[in-house]
């Protein structure tokens, strides 16, 4: 063997030996590299990503019910101030009515309907009576209307003079809404009854405008 001879071999040898220190040195770099790029296992982004839904819907959860709390507060405080009609009673129009199950006579009728702070049912225009005929089905009511006698005008309780709008049947004094429009009974006769006020919440509401 010539002296070339291991001077080559020995060349092979350190060829072989940097090639297997540079393909270890690759992997470090790949691997250096890979944790640089991903710095979080895929474990981890599925906690963060759990923990950042949980958080999205509390958040979330927690605006509905201050809104709800907010919403509920202000109906409580109109309530409070503003009450539409009384419970058991029927708002229409500018009005609150009330329809009794019970029956009486005509004097009972107007002393319950006083002491709820209203009269015996009355009616001001076409439109509140089609309503209150849609509203007390087929049974009889007491309403506010009377007289002294079949020579005088019938009354409303606080004593105007009735229209005459729709005619009112009978020789009795004392009307009542039936089936058939308005009829006329003895005092002491038993019916139903209807009693009506003003919509307490509607007039607070109707604030005139101030002249100038």
């Amino acid at each position: 063997m010539s002296a070339a001879e291991p001077a080559e071999a020995t060349v092979g040898m350190l060829s072989t030996t940097d090639i297997l220190q540079e393909g270890e040195l690759g992997k470090k770099l790949k691997r250096k590299y890979l944790r640089i790029v991903s710095p979080v296992s895929p474990a981890g982004l599925h906690c963060c990503y759990a923990v950042i839904i949980v958080l999205t819907i509390a958040v979330i959860a927690l605006s509905v019910a201050l809104s709800l709390s907010v919403r509920r507060q202000e109906q409580d405080s109109i309530k409070n101030t503003h009450a539409p009609c009384p419970r058991d009673w029927i708002g229409f129009g500018s009005k609150c009515f009330y329809f009794s199950e019970d029956t009486s006579n005509w004097t009972f009728s107007r002393n319950f309907c006083m002491a709820l702070e209203a009269q015996l049912a009355r009616f001001d225009n076409m439109e509140e009576l089609n309503f209150i005929n849609r509203y007390k089905g087929t049974f009889d009511y007491w309403i506010g209307l009377h007289r002294e006698s079949a020579k005088h005008p019938w009354r409303w309780m606080d004593n105007t003079e009735y229209n005459s709008s729709v005619p009112i049947r009978g020789v009795e004094d004392y009307a009542y809404l039936n089936n058939n429009g308005i009829s006329s009974a003895r005092i002491y006769a038993d019916r139903r009854w209807i009693c009506s006020k003003p919509n307490s919440y509607i007039l607070e509401c109707q604030i005139p405008f101030a002249s100038f």
